[in-house]
């Protein structure tokens, strides 16, 4: 089993009632690209570490556990689209639509 670090966007309500920032986040989540993502960079926090053999691992426990394989470090949402993922090795990717998509993060 190797180490993931899972980073996510969850707004504050004054992030949430800036347009630019809302616009920012529904970009993130509707429609990931690398540029995208990569815009948003500051809005991400670490919320996770996830004790996995994959990517896919990763996705399914962050949605349904077992819960002893995640070390919570801010409140988070389910692993979902736009969600960044970095392992032990710095290898870092984000949740696509379908699959996971490599980026520098």
């Amino acid at each position: 089993m190797q180490k993931y670090t899972v980073f996510q966007i969850n707004l504050s309500n004054a992030q949430h009632n800036n347009n630019a920032i809302r616009e920012l986040y529904l970009d993130t989540i509707m429609s990931p690209t690398d540029n995208r993502i990569a815009a948003a960079r500051d809005l991400y926090a670490k919320v996770a570490v996830i004790q996995a053999d994959s990517l896919s691992q990763v996705f399914e426990i962050g949605n349904i556990g077992p819960e002893e394989n995640i070390e919570r470090l801010a409140p988070m949402h389910s692993v979902s689209v736009g969600d960044v993922i970095v392992s032990d090795s710095g290898d870092a990717v984000y949740v696509a639509p379908v699959g996971f998509k490599a980026i520098n993060f």
